[in-house]
């Protein structure tokens, strides 16, 4: 969600270098520079890819408006929203943030983020985004925040790599492997000394995919826990058992994982595959390289576990001193068809549906890669799955650490599905 990464607070940063970090930026917040020039700030996570594309789309913003200046900063996930966090209570908050799941309901119940449903259809132009993605950014029927993209589950992974091991991944419409398959497809690339895919016992988004594909769901719809410490019991035995097989990274590997390309299983060849979000496949392609492809995930029923969502969503925070100006740099990162273009799929699809057809239309390299593989599984992500419910950040948090202790041996499969429910139980119930 992600670079990309959608791990949160999975082992800190010292106190100091939090701060530290937040110093430089909480002492240049927004206001008037010279010439009575507005500026705005505006950050978000995300690789090396997604952080030129941006810039290169800020910077046809302000050629376009120049009385608003706008100052980027981008960092790994982690780092990003530990910074946020401090920033925003010490009153220094970025006018535009981006957010994921995990953070946008925590945001909100913090009133932190400013109410944008009256510039819908006026300074904030949704006409071209879909509703069932709009509805990501929606909270009691307020609009909070507007999707960057469209991005749906993948098992990225190295042609070759599967081709010496004589494993070929189902690619075109309608065709998909069971899990049986994909495990003894990973366990035969194994042999070589490489994990056939990354351990993905470790992030609760794909536990959500794979509850899914049992006709359950992670959160209800009044935002209580739709799993049972059973239910997570199954799921991490599944990676415990292709972990045995070498099918899966070992802990030491799987330990690392925060959603970054630098820690990257595949990327770093420990794995000859890795599933995640493809609104991460140009970040792959530029960190791994060129060769890198996209199947669909395994499901042992009609159910792909697979969704048509935004990967992250743009808010404009509350004490922002300059939300028109955050709001019309908002609606052009959305709507114009020059920021569309350079800033491709570094975000999945545009959330602009006409934007989406002329980057799509005329793609190649990297957008060609994401645009070809959402039209090769269209007819299976279901739309976008409901909004997580405040307290999912600590949720996402503890499922990890408590997957730390699993693979590490300091607790049994069934203990931590049990601390993990118990545990999240009190986190949505704050």
């Amino acid at each position: 969600m992600g670079g990309r990464g959608f791990r949160l607070g999975s082992r800190g940063l010292a106190a100091a270098l939090v701060l530290a970090l937040a110093g430089p930026l909480a002492a240049c917040g927004g206001g008037a520079g010279s010439g009575g020039q507005t500026t705005i700030r505006f950050v978000w996570w995300g690789n090396e890819d997604r952080a030129k594309a941006t810039n290169a789309a800020v910077q046809k913003f302000m050629a376009a408006n120049p009385g608003i200046k706008v100052e980027t900063e981008y960092g790994a996930y982690d780092a990003y929203l530990q910074k946020l966090s401090t920033q925003v209570a010490g009153g220094a908050a970025p006018d535009l943030i981006q957010l994921d799941r995990a953070t946008l309901g925590e945001y909100q119940h913090r009133h932190a983020l400013a109410d944008l449903t009256s510039s819908v259809g006026k300074e904030l132009d949704v006409s071209q985004v879909a509703p069932e993605l709009l509805a990501g950014g929606k909270i009691d029927g307020a609009q909070y925040s507007i999707p960057g993209g469209q991005t749906t589950q993948m098992v990225a992974y190295d042609p070759a790599v599967f081709a010496r091991a004589g494993v070929t991944p189902p690619t075109g419409p309608g065709q998909n492997w069971t899990w049986e398959q994909f495990g003894d497809a990973m366990a035969r690339i194994g042999t070589s000394g490489t994990a056939g895919t990354t351990d993905f016992g470790w992030a609760v988004d794909w536990f959500e995919s794979w509850l899914h594909q049992h006709g359950k769901q992670l959160y209800t719809d009044d935002g209580g826990l739709g799993f049972t410490a059973a239910d997570l019991a199954q799921f991490w035995n599944l990676t415990g058992g292709l972990r045995q097989r070498a099918a899966v990274t070992p802990a030491t590997v799987t330990t690392k994982m925060d959603g970054s390309m630098q820690n990257s299983g595949l990327v770093t060849k420990k794995s000859a595959s890795e599933i995640n979000y493809d609104s991460s496949l140009t970040a792959y392609l530029s960190s791994y390289g060129p060769t890198i492809k996209a199947a669909p995930l395994p499901t042992d029923s009609a159910e792909s576990g697979m969704a048509a969502m935004p990967p992250v969503t743009f808010a404009v925070t509350q004490r922002s001193a300059h939300k028109d100006a955050a709001v019309r740099l908002l609606n052009f990162l959305i709507n114009d068809p020059g920021a569309g273009q350079v800033l491709g799929t570094t975000r999945g699809l545009p959330a602009n549906q006409q934007i989406r057809r002329r980057v799509c239309a005329a793609a190649q390299g990297g957008d060609k890669a994401v645009c070809d593989y959402e039209a090769s599984v269209a007819d299976r992500a279901r739309s976008a799955t409901g909004l997580w419910p405040s307290g999912s950040a600590a949720v996402k948090r503890d499922f990890q650490r408590t997957y730390d202790d699993v693979i590490f041996g300091r607790i049994s499969v069934a203990d931590g599905a049990a601390r993990v429910v118990q545990s999240a139980q009190q986190s949505l119930n704050k």
